[in-house]
């Protein structure tokens, strides 16, 4: 549990922000559904949804009261391009005039992306999981069926028209879902961070995403009934999206390249290989990696890299996620080859302290195995 002396202090009613796009934060924040569709103008939007958030039940509770909508539900966990025509296709039959991406990652990046082969329609995000933020990341990322390789989607950055934060629609999220999607939003902190740009707005958001993580992730893993617990990690994973904006790194590319083998992974990879990922950095980035630690209350005695990626190695050794590679279903370390070609591909790399080749990669792989 959150100890008195960590409490977040939170807004006792739901809350709007327009940074760094249009937000609705709170309790019962979800609530807020129909009176921003009437806003938007959207009287018959397409909801999109994976099969197992319509079979929870959470599309109904989320969107009963707002009356016809038309349910996209056939999202695999790691949508492809081919997955975002269809729900396109869907949109034009129905006759729909605006998109509700509800759910995890998959949801709203594909509703997203959506919307840019729609002449952008008003699209509502709804994040069911406290991870990467993606409903404030301004570009959506999609697995392509005749490349393999994750791309960014759409012309130029866009972010959703509004992004309804509920943190009571967490509640329900299993364990392992609350500690790889927490640990994928701390990865987002921690890369952005240390990327090689100068953007000091991401930088207060990367600090202060770690402290809503640090104070949140365990007691929302221990206790997913807590609702203050939940509402920190929302805020972190708000934050961790809103950093990322400058950039992140080598965790990342490699995540969304190793997930071509293991679709719908992507946050338990990222956390996985995080540890690796900052050690691999570490002498490239050690002054800014001292500086992190130092700013989030590491680090007094010395040795603040060292104390920080012990951190993240605990956090993820008490989450009850894979511990190796190898115990990821579908991965083998034949492809180590293929995983490298892809990651130097995505952009996460760009903003690397440490330049990266082919063979560097493997080996960081070999040593997460």
């Amino acid at each position: 549990m959150l100890s008195s002396a960590s409490r977040v202090p939170m807004p006792s009613e739901p809350a709007a922000f327009d940074f760094p796009g249009s937000i609705r934060f709170g309790a019962g924040a979800a609530r807020g559904l129909p009176a921003a569709l009437t806003a938007l103008g959207v009287a018959r939007p397409l909801l999109v949804a994976t099969p197992g958030r319509a079979a929870s039940g959470l599309v109904d509770q989320v969107a009963g009261p707002i009356g016809p909508f038309v349910l996209f539900a056939e999202l695999p966990p790691d949508p492809t391009d081919e997955d975002v025509a269809r729900g396109a296709e869907r949109y034009r039959e129905s006759g729909c005039d605006g998109l509700i991406g509800l759910g995890g990652g998959a949801a709203i990046e594909a509703a997203k992306a959506m919307a840019w082969g729609l002449d952008l329609p008003p699209t509502v995000a709804i994040p069911t999981t406290s991870g990467p933020g993606v409903e404030v990341l301004p570009s959506s990322r999609l697995r392509s069926t005749e490349t393999g390789r994750k791309r960014e989607v759409g012309r130029a950055p866009r972010l959703p028209s509004v992004a309804i934060c509920d943190p009571r629609l967490t509640l329900a999220t299993p364990p392992a879902v609350t500690a790889a999607a927490g640990l994928d939003a701390l990865a987002h902190c921690v890369e952005s961070y240390l990327a090689v740009a100068f953007h000091p707005l991401c930088d207060g958001a990367a600090i202060e995403g770690l402290r809503y993580i640090f104070r949140g992730l365990e007691a929302a893993v221990q206790d997913g009934a807590s609702l203050e617990a939940r509402s920190a990690m929302m805020v972190g994973s708000l934050l961790g999206g809103t950093a990322a904006h400058k950039g992140l790194g080598v965790a990342h590319a490699l995540a969304f390249a190793v997930e071509l083998d293991a679709p719908g992974r992507h946050a338990a990879l990222v956390a996985l290989l995080l540890p690796h990922a900052l050690r691999f950095i570490r002498e490239a980035a050690e002054p800014r990696m001292a500086e992190l630690a130092t700013r989030v209350g590491l680090g007094r005695a010395g040795d603040g890299p060292g104390h920080l990626i012990t951190l993240v190695e605990l956090l993820r050794a008490n989450a009850p996620l894979p511990r190796r590679l190898r115990d990821v279903e579908g991965l083998a370390r034949d492809r180590f080859p293929e995983y490298a070609r892809l990651a130097l591909l995505d952009p996460s790399l760009a903003a690397s302290p440490r330049p990266c080749t082919p063979a560097l990669l493997e080996e960081l792989l070999d040593r997460a195995w």
